[in-house]
C-alpha cells in the first residue's frame, strides 16, 4: 500500500512489510502502529484495547500531498479501506479523510491522527449500519457453476474453514469475520459513495482523489486460497460492487469526467497443499541459524527474531568482528532447510548489483528496520507458522504479478503485456490528476 501511495520502494518509504520486528520494542509490530494516534469510536472517544494507527512510519510524501501541492490545497483526498494499514498508506501520509472498518467499533472509523470522523460518516452509520451484515449468510446461488469454474471441491486442501454457506458466527467473532466476506466490499462502496457526496468529490474542475483498498479479497485469500470457491464468488461480487460505484460516478460526476486505476498491492502464493509447495516454519529457520552461529561463536542466543521471512541477528552478532562470517554461515545453514531456495543478505549496497534478486531485496532493505537476511522460498513455498491457508511474503512470480487497469478520458483501448513496475501506478494516477508525482516516486507513468 505504501508503494502504491508513494511510488517509492520500501527502501525509501521505511515500510518493510505488514508487520516486522522492532528491535527497540523487542516485539513484532504492525507497520501502521502509532500509540499517539488512538482509533476512534463512533462517539469520537478512543477505543479501548485497539492499537493506535497512522502513517507515522511512512518516511516520504504520497499522492495526497502531491494533490495538495498541485492544486493549492483545493483538491480533496479520501482513503477508504477494510483495514487500518491499507487506509493509512494507500494515498500517502495525510489524506483529508481516512476511514477503515474497525471491528471494535463495528463501523467505518479513523484515528486521532486524521481528526474527527467526518459528519457524513454518522449519516452512513444510520443508512448502512454494520449490525445487519453480521447476521447475513454468505451462500452460493449457483454452486455447480462455481465448482465447474474453479475445477475443485468446495472444501479444497489447505482451506481454513470449509464449505458454503458461511455464517460469520461460525468463522469467529462476527465483527472480525466480516472482513472475510463480500459484505465488507459492499460496506466500502457504501462509504465511497457517501464520501463522493459528503466531500464534494468531482463537483468542480479541481481534481480530487478517492483511493479505495478492498480488503476482503486479502483476508479471504489467506483463509481459503486463490483457487477456492470463496475467492471465485467474492471476486464476482466485488465486480458487481465496482459496477455499482462506477454507475454512481457516471451520474454524480459524469462520464468522461473521472478516471480509474485498478491494481493490487500484491498477488498470493497458490495453496501449498495443492501445489506441493513447502510450509517453512520460522522456528525451523531460527534453529538452523542458531546452530550455525553457535558453531562459530559457541553456545548462546544468536538470533533475535524471524519476522516476515527476515532473520534478525542479536546485537552481539552485529558487534562481533566475525559478523560477516557468522551471517554467511547462517545463510548457508538456512539454505539447507527443505523448501528454501536462497538466503539473501539485506544489504543496502546491493542496489547496484547485476543480480536481479539481490537488487530487488536491496529495494526492500531499510537499515535499522529490516533484518540481516531474507529467506527466499522455492516458488510455491511459504515461510509461515500457519498449518493451513496461504500468504504473500515470498518474492515469487505469483506474489509479484498483479494487474493494472487504467480507464479514463484520453485512454485508448490497448493491452501492455511487457512487465512494468507497480511503482508506476503512482505516477500514472498523478498524471491523470494533472499534478506532479510525489517527490520520491521512482517510475514514470504508464504509457496510456
Amino acid at each position: 500500500h505504501a508503494a502504491i501511495g508513494t511510488g517509492a520502494p520500501p527502501h525509501e518509504t521505511g515500510i518493510v512489510a505488514n508487520t516486522w520486528y522492532r528491535r527497540a520494542a523487542g516485539v513484532e509490530q504492525n507497520g501502521e502502529l502509532d500509540p499517539a494516534s488512538p482509533v476512534l469510536g463512533v462517539d469520537g472517544a478512543p477505543l479501548a484495547k485497539v492499537e493506535g494507527a497512522s502513517a507515522a512510519a511512512l518516511r516520504v510524501d504520497g499522492l495526497a500531498e502531491a494533490l495538495r501541492a498541485g492544486t493549492g490545497g483545493r483538491g480533496r483526498s479520501v482513503a477508504i479501506a477494510g483495514k487500518a494499514r491499507a487506509a493509512c498508506f494507500v494515498a500517502g501520509k495525510r489524506p483529508d479523510v481516512v476511514l477503515w472498518y474497525e471491528p471494535a467499533a463495528q463501523a467505518m472509523t479513523t484515528s486521532a491522527a486524521y481528526g474527527a470522523r467526518p459528519a457524513w460518516a454518522a449519516d452512513l452509520d444510520r443508512a448502512h449500519p454494520v449490525a445487519p451484515l453480521l447476521t447475513r449468510v454468505w451462500a452460493l446461488a449457483d454452486p455447480d457453476v462455481v465448482g465447474a469454474a474453479t475445477g475443485g471441491p468446495d472444501d479444497g486442501p489447505g482451506e481454513t474453514e470449509a464449505r458454503f454457506p458461511h455464517r460469520l458466527a461460525a468463522l469467529g467473532d462476527p465483527a472480525k469475520a466480516l472482513r472475510l466476506v463480500p459484505a465488507l466490499d459492499e460496506l466500502e462502496v457504501d462509504t465511497a459513495i457517501a464520501a463522493i457526496a459528503g466531500e464534494g468529490l468531482g463537483a468542480d474542475d479541481v481534481p480530487d482523489l478517492l483511493a479505495i483498498s478492498f480488503s476482503a479479497h486479502d483476508y479471504a485469500g489467506h483463509q481459503w486460497g486463490q483457487e477456492s470457491w470463496e475467492m471465485f464468488d467474492l471476486e464476482r461480487r466485488l465486480d458487481a460492487q465496482l459496477g455499482r460505484l462506477l454507475d454512481v460516478l457516471d451520474v454524480r460526476v459524469g462520464r468522461g469526467r473521472y478516471a480509474v486505476v485498478l491494481t493490487s498491492d500484491h498477488g498470493a502464493t497458490r495453496m501449498p497443499d495443492l501445489t506441493g509447495g513447502a510450509r517453512i516454519l520460522p522456528a525451523t529457520i531460527e534453529a538452523a541459524a542458531e546452530a550455525a552461529a553457535a558453531a562459530l561463536l559457541g553456545p548462546g542466543d544468536w538470533v533475535e527474531a524471524v519476522s516476515s521471512a527476515m532473520i534478525y541477528a542479536r546485537p552481539a552478532v552485529l558487534a562481533s568482528p566475525r559478523q560477516a562470517e557468522v551471517l554467511a554461515a547462517m545463510a548457508r545453514a538456512v539454505e539447507a532447510v527443505p523448501g528454501v531456495a536462497a538466503v539473501v543478505p539485506m544489504d543496502a549496497a546491493g542496489c547496484a548489483s547485476a543480480d536481479d534478486r539481490v537488487r530487488r531485496v536491496c529495494g526492500s532493505t531499510v537499515p535499522g528496520e529490516s533484518g540481516e537476511l531474507l529467506v527466499w522460498p522455492t516458488d510455491g513455498g511459504l515461510v509461515t507458522s500457519y498449518p493451513r491457508g496461504t500468504s504473500h511474503d515470498a518474492p515469487s512470480p505469483d506474489d509479484r504479478t498483479v494487474p493494472v487497469i487504467v480507464y479514463g478520458p484520453g485512454v485508448a483501448p490497448r493491452e501492455v503485456t511487457d512487465p512494468v513496475s507497480a511503482l508506476a501506478v503512482t505516477a500514472t494516477v498523478a498524471k491523470l490528476l494533472g499534478v506532479a508525482p510525489p517527490a520520491a516516486a521512482t517510475a514514470a507513468a504508464l504509457p496510456y
